[in-house]
């Protein structure tokens, strides 16, 4: 199985599109369409965002990755799982991370709202809790 990261062109693509007749808006739509036929036929989705290598793509956008595989056709509950398990697995850490269960590493992400109804829940973020310790009052 493959695996497919960034939804989002690099910004040095801007001229490309541009040359192409297609803007940005038109690209993302595309890839997102695309992303959700390749999960239904089979490719395993883990997200990500490229977060932090440029100005245009900043720390802290992997939950509109997740939004975005949602927009574009997954399931709630699969693009969750792309971020959660599947992504865990792909860095070879599924043996302890990426689920809750006995034994794995405690890290939580604790969200406002329920993001399998709502995906924007997950940039509600009301505490995050690592290796088991959570901030007091979460």
């Amino acid at each position: 199985m493959g695996t497919v990261g960034t939804l989002v062109p690099p910004p040095n693509a801007v001229a490309t599109l541009g040359r192409l007749g297609m803007t940005m808006e038109q690209v993302v739509e595309m890839r997102k369409r695309r992303v959700a036929l390749m999960h239904a036929a089979g490719v395993r989705i883990v997200s990500g965002s490229d977060g932090g290598i440029a100005a245009a793509k900043p720390h802290g956008l992997l939950p509109v990755s997740v939004a975005f595989l949602v927009e574009g056709g997954m399931s709630t509950v699969a693009a969750l799982a792309s971020a959660t398990a599947l992504a865990a697995d792909a860095c070879g850490l599924g043996d302890r991370k990426g689920r809750l269960r006995a034994g794995y590493d405690a890290d939580l992400l604790v969200v406002d709202g329920d993001p399998v109804a709502d995906i924007s829940g997950l940039t509600r973020p009301a505490a995050v809790c690592a290796a088991g310790r959570c901030p007091a009052g979460a």
